[in-house]
């Protein structure tokens, strides 16, 4: 039998506690209770959702202190940031369940000369949703992925993340009390651990799973959606797999100093593992010199923080080692505490950005890149070239950036004027993806209200 065992970065030390790896029999014995409930209509009676979702959010907040030890043990984040996560989570579950009933319940209907149409929602089958290690409850085991699927009708496998096996496993356990408490089926949510990638691969190419979510990295992204697409019976795989999120100057704005501030900020928090992390900046040659230096003390000035698992702190530091390797002054600002990140920033100019490839995707952690500019149409050129963004934000007065609004729309799914781009909130105006490659398909959004037609389809009932 094999187990995980998590780590926490602010004690600098395993946990005790082990968590045994599930193996590919009970990931077929998943399956087939996943399959079987989407074959009755257990979990298609809207009023039974909405009294799981009910119970499952009294039931959290009965367990949150549970809940926030372990999950602060095991993703080295803060209790403030579990707060505002928990919050979230909670906001999630009554937004969802309500959209989910009124999505489906949706009906469009036509009388015809000879004919009567009615197009209606039907949930897509089962789902695998892949957590995320950056938020373990927003985008975790009972995350909007999971959460979007369940509340759309669809039973739902969730392949918790290895770096928080405990905080998966305590949310999965609160799940299945309140489907046995309600005497409902385990099928409708299925959990499994793993420490590699078989158990993942499996999940995703067996033929009983109609759809994926997932929230990673590009490279972690690209390999399971290949997975989805070469299956005999391709299924739609819906990832977010991070972003530079651009923020473009413009030659005059009143508060520039208090937007650095904000920006610096935004780039170190939580040591920079936001998905929506400002990781270019760009600013206007002239303006260049002096907005280095005032950044500079203000990156300067942030406190550092633990990043996730020293895995990834590893992985940082490699990525900025290869910037350095390429010739990419990098300037660091030591952090003392063991497996925190080092604040860091470059400042190049456009030329350099363009032939300096490494620059062109996201660095996981507490770093961005100032790059100087002339012209719009040099922005344009960046732009095109790194992709497509989750976000691009706009600083200037409003005369300024109406030129660059009809550019970066372009390339982003959500547009930020004079303001930063963290602090995603679950709306039904939020969209949270954009064009390749942020995200796997732009037209769909994983949070808000929204992100449940990723899970449904429409169904046309003909009569004559």
């Amino acid at each position: 039998m094999r187990t995980i065992q998590t780590f926490n970065c602010r004690e600098n030390s395993l946990n005790t506690s082990t968590y045994t790896i599930s193996t590919q029999e009970e990931l077929g014995e998943t399956l087939a209770h996943a399959e079987a409930i989407h074959r009755s209509t257990v979990w298609q009676n809207q009023e039974v959702r909405k009294t799981f979702f009910t119970q499952l959010s009294a039931c959290l907040l009965i367990q949150k202190s549970a809940i926030e030890e372990v999950y602060c043990s095991e993703s080295s984040l803060s209790h403030e940031r579990f707060e505002r996560e928990f919050q979230r989570t909670l906001n999630q579950l009554d937004a969802y369940i309500n959209e989910g009933l009124n999505r489906l319940e949706e009906c469009q209907r036509s009388e015809l000369s000879d004919r009567t149409l009615e197009k209606r929602w039907l949930p897509v089958g089962p789902v695998a949703v892949f957590g995320a290690s950056n938020f373990p409850l927003a985008y975790g085991t009972l995350g909007g992925d999971a959460l979007g699927a369940l509340a759309a009708g669809c039973p739902v496998i969730v392949k918790g993340h290895p770096l928080h096996a405990g905080t998966s496993s305590l949310l999965a356990q609160i799940a299945h009390e309140v489907l046995a408490a309600m005497e409902l089926p385990k099928g409708i949510f299925g959990h499994v651990l793993d420490d590699g990638f078989a158990l993942g691969c499996s999940l995703i190419q067996d033929p009983r799973i109609k759809a994926g979510a997932f929230t990673g990295s590009q490279s972690g992204g690209m390999a399971l959606t290949k997975l989805a697409q070469d299956r005999k019976h391709p299924i739609p795989f819906f990832a977010e797999m991070g972003s530079l999120n651009p923020v473009i100057f413009s030659n005059n704005c009143s508060n520039k100093t208090a937007l650095l501030s904000a920006l610096a900020k935004a780039v170190t928090e939580d040591a920079g593992q936001f998905c929506t992390k400002p990781g270019i900046l760009f600013v206007p040659s002239e303006a260049a010199q002096a907005m280095e230096q005032a950044f500079k003390i203000l990156l300067k000035d942030q406190p550092s923080h633990p990043m996730l698992h020293p895995s990834i702190y590893e992985k940082y530091c490699a990525r900025l080692e290869v910037l350095e390797n390429q010739g990419v002054k990098v300037t660091r600002f030591k952090a003392e505490l063991p497996w925190h990140a080092d604040r860091a920033f470059t400042s190049i100019t456009f030329e350099q950005l363009l032939q300096t490839d490494a620059l062109h995707h996201e660095v996981f952690g507490p770093f961005t890149c100032l790059v100087s500019y002339e012209y719009l149409t040099q922005v344009e050129a960046l732009l095109a070239s790194i992709g497509g963004q989750l976000t691009v934000t706009l600083i200037g007065t409003s005369v300024e950036i109406e030129p660059l609004k009809q550019i970066a729309q372009r390339f982003c799914g959500r547009m930020i004027i004079n303001g930063v781009p963290t602090g995603v909130v679950v709306d039904p105006a939020m969209h949270h993806g954009g064009p390749f490659p942020s995200s796997s398909d732009a037209r769909f959004t994983s949070v808000g209200e929204d992100s449940l037609k990723r899970f449904i389809r429409p169904f046309c009932l003909q009569k004559n």
